[in-house]
Formats: C-alpha cells, structure tokens, sequence
C-alpha cells in the first residue's frame, strides 16, 4: 500500500517542478519567436519588393505620362496658333479659309487630330451674322473638308458647348481640354483643345483642335509592351478615355459606351476596382476645396458656365477654372498608389498608381501585377526559417542545462534543509555564495533572527498599553469638567450660539438657539439645520456655511429670525473651527439681535430715499432737454452735409467731364514732343549724325508708349463692359513713366490675382489717374533717392481695394486734420476730397488718407470701390 503512494507522488512532483515549468516556457518562447521571425522576413522582403516595384511603377507612369504630355503640347500649340490667326484676320475670313487647313493638316497626325477651327462669338467676325464658325473635319478618306453644320439656325448655339463656355475664363493662350464626348455630325469620339482669343482685352471667340480617342489606345498599348501590366486614362470628369479591353471590342457602339461611362460606374460592374475609386472620390474632394481656398472668380460670374453641366461634374468644373487662372499644374503629379487584391482583368493582386497630367487633368492609371513579389518573399521565408528553428533547438538546450545548474539546484537544497529544520544548511548557502542565491539563504538567516526579537517585544509593547489606558482615563475626567463650565457659560448668553459639522448637523447649541425654534435640545442635538429652520433661512445657512469651508476664513452678516411670530433681524458671524491638524472640522454660528437698530436705519433710510427721487427726477428733465438739443444739432449737421455733397457731387462731375480733354493733352503733349523728338533724330539719322541702334531704341520707346495711349484713349465710352484693373493700372503706369523717372520715383504694383469687373473703362481710369498723379505731385516736390510709391489692389468679395502708400513729405498733423474734417464734411478743398465725393456717389465708395510712422512708407491712401459681381 506504500510503494503506489510514493510513486504517484514523486509522479506529481515532477510534473510540476521548475525545471519543467522553465522547459515548457521556453518552448512556448521559442516557438513564438521562430513563427514571429519567419512572419517578420516574410513581411519585411514583400514590403520592400512592393517598394521598389512602387518606385519603378511611379518612374514607369511618369514616363508614359510625360511622353503623352508631349503629344498633347503639340496639339496645344496648334490650337494656339489657329486662335493667333483668328485674332489678326477678323475682318478677312479668306485667310482663314487658306490657313487653318494647313496647320491641322499635319504630317503623321491623320489618325490624332480629327478636325478644327474657329468660333467667333456671336457677330463678332460678321456684324449681320450670329453663327460665324471656320471648322473643318476629316472625311473617310481622312481628307480635311469645312464643315458649315454648325452655322444652321435650325441646331443649338455652338457658344453653349460645353467645350466652348469655360474656355472663355482661361487666360490668354492657355488650353482647355473637354471631357470627352462624341460628335454629333463626324460621330466621331474624341475630345476638344479649346484656347480663348481676344483682341483689345475683349473675348471674340474659341479656337479648337479635336483629338481622337482611338489615338490614346495605340499609344498606351505601345507604352507597357512587355512589362505584363497595363495602363488605362480617365478625363477630366473620370469618365473612361482608354482601357485595354475595349481595343478588341469592333462594335463601335459598345466601345463607345464603355469609354463615355463614369468610373464609378464601371466600378460597380468590376467591384474590385471599388477601393480605387473610393481613393480618386477622395482625390477629387481635396482638389475642389484647396482649388475654392483661393478663388479667382466668384461664383455668380461663373453660373454662366455650369447652367448646361450636369450637378454632379459642377464642382469639379469651378474647381479647375479657379486653379488654372491662380496656380496652373507645371508637373506630372502622382495623387495616389494603392494594392488591389485581385484585379478584373489580370486575376491577380496588383499595384495601382494614378498620376494627374497637367493641362489636360486626366488621371493616367497604370496597373502593375504583384505575382513574382509574393513568390520571392515566400522562398527566403521559408529558407531562413529552417535555419532558426535549428538555431533555436540548441540554444534551448544549452539554456535548460545552465538553468538547472545555476539557481534550480541550489534552490531544492535550501528548501530541503528548511524542511529538516536545518539552519546550518541555509547558513552555509549564504556563506559560501555570493550571488543572488546567497542572499535569498542570508535574508532567511535575517528573517528568523527578526522573529525573535519581535516575539521579544510585544511583552514590553503590552506594559505601555496598560500605562497608556490610565492616563486616557484622568483625560476623560478632566475634558467631563471643562465641558460643564462651557455649556454653562454658552447658556447664558442671550445671543443665539450653535456649532454644526461639514455635513450640516448641529453638534453644540445654546438655550437661546432652543427657546428660538421652540425645541429641546435632544431634537436639536445631531439634527440638520435644513430640518430644524425655515426653508429660506436653512438655505442662506448652509450655503455662508459652505463659504466658510471653502475660505476658511470668518464671514457676517445679517439674517432674519422669526422669534414669536415676529421676525427679528440678527447680525450673524461664522467662523471655522480647526483640529489639531489645522484642517477645519465644524463651523461656528453666533448671532445678535439688531432689530432695534434697523428699525432706526431704515427710518432714515426712507427719507434719504425720498429726497434722492425728488433730485433723480429734475436730472433726468435735464438730460432730455441735452438730448433733444444734441438730435436737432445732429439732424442740421446731416442735412448739411448731404446737402454739400449733392452740390459738390456735381461740381466734380462738371470738372471730371472738363476733366477729359486736360487729362488727354496732359498724357498726349509728352508723348507729341517725344515724336518731334523722333522726327528731329531721323533727320539726323538720315545724315549719318546718329547711330541706328539708338534711334531704333527710342522708335521702340515710342510705340510703347502709343500702344498704351491707345489702349487708354480708343474705348473711352460709358458703356459696362468687363474691365481688367491690374491691366489698365499698368497702362496708366507706362504713360506716367517719364514723370515718375524726371522725380527719380519708383512704382510697384501687387495684386493676388487678375482683377476684372464689370464697368465704365472712363471711370476706372479717373480714380486711377487722379490718385496717383495727385500722389506724385504732391508727396515729391523735388528728385531724390529711395523715393517709392507702392500700389495694392485687391477683391473682396464686391468691394475692390486700392491701397496707396508713399515715403514722400506725408502731412503734418494739421494738414491731415483739414483734410479729414473736408472727407467728412463732403467740402471740395483738393484733389482728394473732389476724389472722395466723386468714390461715394459714383461707387458708393469712400477714400481714407493716413500717416504711418511704424513703416517705410510716411503716407497711406486707401480707395474702397462697391462693384457688381
């Protein structure tokens, strides 16, 4: 019956001691760390493979989209220079008959460019004429023949095509490429290169160059040739412009619905492309709102453009009108690259990078498969992996045997001498080892010596208890007596005394308090102060009761009592109440009766109450009359000043009209004597007595200087037209040149962005012209060094900003204050307040002049002008 039993035992004991606990452990260990190691290579070599497969993908679709980009300059440069031609040959359509065909009709792009021409805008070639169109368009035979089906009444304006409307806001030989669409009459799928013509700052129409999306499909098959992916493109609405499975589709149909079809829609017909079209989604919405951060035009100017846009390609519309006229795309850009886990067309996981083309804003996507990427991670996982698990086994090994060496066996020692009671055994562990195992046997030794002495003291710790209990006794007694005395005392007095704890219970009162609320002091005793008092009064008790806690310090005031039906007004005095910790443990209440002395008090408080009210009321009959004498003084002032302003708005208009033939002899004389200047230097020329070159330079000069009085000077009506401010301002500028150079004064102009608006050119150019002349005559009375004068303009939302600062004399204080009391009184005393009269009637604008003293510049002169959208 005793062998079974020491067997089993021996049997538990070695399941369940350290070494086998440290063995399975360390199995445990090692096992996690080779499937980590393993799962880390293998996840390291793929993600650096996927790396470097990202970076020859990204270098791959710049490539392919740079060479695109230079197709597309081609055709952009032939709509450049057919909208030249139409701005030189307005009036002499027969060259354009002759020329245009010539510049489509290039060498080599019969399968790019299908047709092209010119728009005129409606009887703008042709006064009697509302459809003016010069578009030719290849026949079967790819020959260019003139297409006049655009010209018939019986079809819609070609001026509300949606490649011809938003070109009208893009600058000056700049391109803008349509979405793609087919061709009601060529049917034909392609897309239009639309660039704008103007002729003297005035739109007169769109020329065109139109592309062949078949084109784009033999282009980007021949780019990716041998590489095993593929790259399709989507226009500037991310709608399909090419994709390589529609190349061996021949019904024409079919290939057209698939390339015209939205994105997104092709998504949900191959979901695996979801999450890329999730990712453009997102592309896009960033674009918009950086694109609306700094708009170039508002959006009522452009409701024009998006009336025959579908709502949901509006957006995106405004969006790359505001950035091509703020901050064009110079460079191939790349907006994303992302995995797919299985692509539609390859089967397989593959790597997508979207690149945006600048100018076109097409997203050129390239697809490149992952299948050689997977295989090489999976091999060099699985070759390092055998040679970590070998690894592993012996270092587990060398482990276990220096484990049960260093601290195993040494710890059954010990616990076998403690078993036997052998402390001489433990004593000789702590003596002849210094390590961590030496120190456990010492600290053994150590703790038995403490018991000892412990069991030691607890007699002596007894013997004090007891000594201890005696003196707490004779304490009780004495604290009994001093109590008594104490309530004595309290009971005696007449005020009103009582102590209550943080939690609002009364722990000490006094008779008076117990007479007051007509309780004994058994009730009142432990009881709230809430219970015991009338609501409103047990509110202000514990809220000043709160006070004092939270200040610690003593608070008063006074509070009402009902005392036998009648209220009694008591002046209360709280203070905290400390422990010997210095920590406040209860608040104490004492409480006097005043009711006499406010009776008194508020006697004389109602006859001072009457006498102020006798006085408040013959103040106020006073301030009424003040008020009504300042009303009468201010409504004289306005009327007077609006009477002013009327008759000098009209003075000034007078002037501003006599205004223009001084104004055009002040700008021309200069001009006239440079010309006789010129007349003299070719007779001398003629004779050899000046040198060609220098001669050729002032001719230049002066044709400069015609090319900007005819500007100034040839659309002087008052007729509303759009109007470029930055661009006549620097006009104006030009032509005041020489007086600028004769005072030695430089002029910079600064504008965020083009400025046009809707006005009378007259108008502009006399707010101009007065403004800076008025500055130049009168803040530089003679030439000098550093002299600058600084012009800002600037839209905000229907108000342009002119802002014009000077280093020049400035004012004197004096000066400045006439000049302010004329702006606001509307009197003409100078130029400036005739300036000022002529901003508020004519732009119900206003002029403000300042000097600065914390700048470069001494004086500040800023014009607000209200203008229509």
């Amino acid at each position: 019956m005793v062998k079974p039993i020491t067997t089993q035992a021996k049997l538990t004991n070695w399941r369940s001691s350290l070494p086998m606990q440290f063995m399975l452990i360390q199995l445990f260990v090692a096992a996690v760390i080779i499937i980590a190691s393993v799962w880390f290579l293998k996840t390291i070599e793929r993600d650096r493979l996927v790396d470097n497969q990202t970076s020859l993908s990204i270098n791959l679709g710049k490539t392919i989209t740079a060479k695109l980009q230079k197709k597309t300059s081609r055709i952009e440069n032939l709509a450049v220079s057919i909208g030249a031609l139409g701005e030189i040959n307005q009036q002499t359509p027969e060259q354009l008959i002759l020329a245009v065909p010539a510049i489509l009709n290039q060498t080599g792009q019969q399968e790019v460019i299908l047709g092209g021409g010119i728009w005129p805008e409606p009887f703008m070639f042709d006064n009697s004429r509302k459809k003016d169109s010069y578009f030719w368009s290849r026949n079967s035979v790819d020959e260019l023949i003139k297409v006049n089906d655009y010209n018939a009444e019986s079809i819609a304006d070609y001026v509300d095509e949606n490649w011809y409307v938003p070109a009208k806001f893009y600058p000056k030989d700049t391109t803008y490429w349509s979405k793609s669409y087919i061709d009601p009459y060529t049917q034909n799928a392609m897309i239009t290169a639309s660039v704008p013509m103007w002729s003297d700052h005035q739109f007169i129409g769109v020329s065109t160059v139109d592309i062949a999306l078949s084109s784009l499909d033999d282009f980007f098959s021949t780019a990716v040739a041998n590489t095993g992916g593929y790259v399709f493109a989507l226009d500037q609405q991310n709608r399909l412009l090419s994709y390589p499975d529609n190349e061996s589709n021949d019904n024409q149909a079919i290939k057209n619905s698939q390339l015209f079809q939205p994105f997104a829609d092709f998504a949900k017909s191959h979901p695996a492309f979801t999450p890329l079209q999730n990712k453009i989604s997102k592309i896009d919405q960033q674009f918009i709102k950086t694109a609306n951060n700094t708009k170039a035009y508002e959006d009522g100017q452009l409701s024009n453009v998006i009336t025959n846009t579908p709502s949901q390609e509006r957006k995106k519309l405004i969006a790359m009108i505001n950035q091509n006229a703020n901050n064009p795309l110079k460079d191939v850009e790349v907006l994303a690259s992302i995995q797919l886990t299985n692509d539609p067309r390859l089967n397989e996981p593959v790597l997508v990078s979207v690149f945006l083309m600048p100018g076109t804003y097409w997203k050129i996507i390239l697809v490149t498969p992952l299948s050689s990427i997977n295989y090489n991670s999976q091999s060099l996982a699985s070759s390092v992996g055998i040679y970590l698990v070998g690894i592993q086994i012996l270092a587990l090994m060398l482990l276990f045997i220096m484990q049960n060496k260093l601290f195993i066996h040494p710890i059954s020692r010990m616990v076998a001498a403690l078993n036997d009671s052998n402390p001489a055994k433990v004593e000789l562990e702590a003596t002849t080892r210094n390590d961590e195992i030496g120190m456990l046997a010492k600290a053994f030794s150590s703790r038995t010596r403490q018991l000892e002495i412990a069991l030691a003291s607890l007699d002596a710790t007894n013997l004090a208890l007891e000594q201890q209990l005696d003196v707490q006794q004779q304490a009780q007694t004495e604290l009994k007596e001093k109590t008594e005395q104490l309530n004595s005392v309290l009971n005696s007095a007449s005020n009103l005394i009582f102590i209550s704890d943080l939690n609002g219970q009364l722990t000490l009162v006094n008779n008076q308090v117990c007479l007051t609320f007509a309780r004994n002091r058994g009730e009142l005793l432990g009881a709230k102060t809430h219970l015991i008092m009338p609501r409103e009064i047990a509110q202000v008790n514990a809220k000043n009761d709160q006070t004092v806690i939270d200040t610690q310090q003593e608070l008063s005031y006074e509070q009402s009592f009902p005392v036998k039906d009648k209220q009694h007004t008591y002046l209360v005095t709280k203070f905290p109440i400390l422990n010997n910790q210095n920590q406040i443990s209860a608040v104490g209440t004492i409480a006097f009766d005043i009711s006499a002395s406010k009776v008194l008090e508020r006697k004389k408080s109602a006859q001072f109450e009457i006498l102020a009210k006798e006085t408040s009321d013959n103040i106020r009959f006073i301030e009424k009359l003040e008020q009504t004498n300042k009303r009468l003084l201010s409504e004289s002032q306005n009327a007077k000043a609006e009477s002013n302003r009327r008759v000098n708005f009209e003075q000034v208009k007078l002037d501003n009209q006599a205004l223009y033939p001084s104004l055009v002899a002040a700008i021309v004389k200069p001009i006239f004597r440079k010309q006789d200047d010129l007349a003299a230097n070719a007779y001398r020329l003629a004779n050899g007595d000046l040198d060609a070159k220098e001669f050729t330079h002032s001719l230049s000069a002066q044709t400069e200087r015609l090319r900007h009085l005819e500007y100034l000077f040839s659309a002087q009506d008052y007729v509303t037209k759009p109007i470029d401010l930055v661009l006549l301002l620097e006009h104006i500028v030009a032509l005041l040149a020489p007086k600028l150079s004769s005072k030695d004064i430089e002029l910079s102009i600064h504008s965020e962005s083009r400025l046009i608006v809707e006005g009378i050119h007259w108008h502009y150019l006399l707010v101009f012209y007065r403004a800076i002349s008025n500055t130049i005559n009168d803040a530089f009375y003679q030439k000098a060094t550093g002299q600058k004068i600084n012009v800002n303009l600037s839209k905000d939302n229907q108000q342009i900003h002119i802002n014009i600062s000077d280093n020049g004399k400035g004012f004197t204080q004096e000066n400045l204050d006439k000049l302010q009391s004329a702006l606001t009184n509307n009197e003409v005393k100078g130029t400036l307040s005739a300036l000022s009269i002529w901003l508020m009637s004519e732009f119900n604008g206003q002029l403000t002049v300042s000097s600065l003293t914390d700048n470069a510049f001494s004086t500040q002169l800023n014009c607000t002008l209200l203008v229509s959208k």
